[in-house]
């Protein structure tokens, strides 16, 4: 859709400075994680399941087109929505690629089909970024709200940086002239990015907001190595984010011959809050989401905290036993998911335990 940059960016100036925090605006303790869709990505990133991303840092997600990245990107809004902590924040999903028809309301919860909004207005419509420049007025705006947001960007390859536009329109110009094309025009991204990501890092741990960059990688990852391809915006993806996820499809789930949703790897390759690498596994249903209860039982299985006779399962804390998908059945019948929670994230501390050298201190 064809915008006015300079009425979008003079609107965006008046309203910049009509806009202050609000001090009656609550905000919730540093203390407290953005949800993660998954207990054991939770477990991942924060050694606890309940946890998930860090306030006020930036989060990048890694993978290639049928990774989930969107999906899980996506269900943080949905777990958000479940937690009253968090009933003042925006969510703002910056469709960059106009690739989102997901049905939200039935895979994300209505509440997070009313919340969510697109980072800027135009006419009624909603406006994804398009340019680096676009990203950094419209999450600069958000900033200055009086409102704590959560903006997930989709994705930071499809934007560009304006110089490099220019340039591109200049070639091409030139081209339809007959005159001679020479130069590059993909060399400004990194170096805006590096002073974007800059700037807005320091300014999201204020407002205790958080922004997760979607980043596509041009050729499927190894889901065994994990081996990372070229993405764009250089090393300054890497330099500012909390966390560091890479996503990979392990395998797809069939039924009746019918791919019914895919099984995902996630690599946690950068931690900033306990400085772990870790990767765990998870299932995404078409019609459904993220399986949380059968990730997490078939965890605890191979871990060996719940026994397995041939195709019984036996979860004693639960006071549960059948094959998986009726255990999945039983507890959200039972409405035992919390529980199971506890159960996932006492196992994981178990094991986190088991691999500390519990040597004396070297500098007591």
């Amino acid at each position: 859709m064809a915008r006015n940059s300079k009425v979008k960016n003079t609107v965006r100036q008046v309203v910049r400075k009509s806009r202050r925090p609000s001090p009656a605006a609550e905000k919730p303790s540093s203390r407290i994680f953005f949800p993660a869709p998954s207990s054991l990505l939770s477990c991942a990133c924060t050694d606890t399941a309940t946890g998930g991303f860090s306030l006020g840092r930036m989060v990048n997600l890694i993978g290639d087109s049928s990774s989930g990245k969107t999906f899980v990107a996506l269900s943080v809004f949905a777990e958000m929505a479940q937690r009253k902590e968090f009933d003042n924040y925006r969510f703002i999903f910056d469709d960059v690629e106009n690739a989102d028809d997901f049905n939200t309301a039935k895979l994300f919860g209505k509440e997070v089909a009313r919340r969510i909004e697109a980072p800027y207005q135009q006419d009624g419509e909603p406006v994804p970024s398009d340019t680096i420049e676009d990203f950094h007025f419209n999450i600069a705006d958000a900033l200055d709200g009086d409102q704590p947001f959560l903006y997930v960007l989709d994705s930071f390859d499809a934007l560009d940086a304006k110089q490099d536009q220019e340039k591109i329109e200049s070639m091409r110009a030139a081209r339809t002239k007959g005159n001679k094309v020479a130069g590059s025009y993909a060399m400004s991204k990194p170096k805006k990015s590096s002073e974007l990501l800059r700037n807005i890092c320091g300014k999201l741990k204020r407002t205790n907001s958080g922004l997760i960059i979607i980043s596509q990688t041009r050729d499927n990852i190894d889901p065994m190595s994990f081996e990372k391809k070229t993405r764009s915006g250089g090393k300054a993806l890497k330099f500012y984010a909390h966390h560091e996820i890479w996503l990979a499809m392990a395998g797809k789930i069939v039924k009746r011959d019918r791919v019914i949703g895919n099984k995902v790897k996630a690599k946690v390759s950068k931690n900033k809050v306990t400085g772990k690498v870790r990767e765990v596994a998870f299932p995404i249903f078409y019609d459904y989401g993220v399986d949380d209860i059968k990730s997490s039982i078939e965890w605890l299985v191979a871990e060996g905290f719940w026994k397995k006779t041939k195709l019984t399962i036996h979860a004693e804390e639960l006071g549960l036993s059948g094959t998986a998908d009726k255990l999945v059945k039983a507890i959200e019948e039972k409405g035992q998911e919390r529980q199971l929670k506890k159960i996932v994230e006492k196992g994981w501390v178990e094991i986190e335990e088991s691999l500390k050298l519990n040597r004396k201190s070297k500098y007591a």
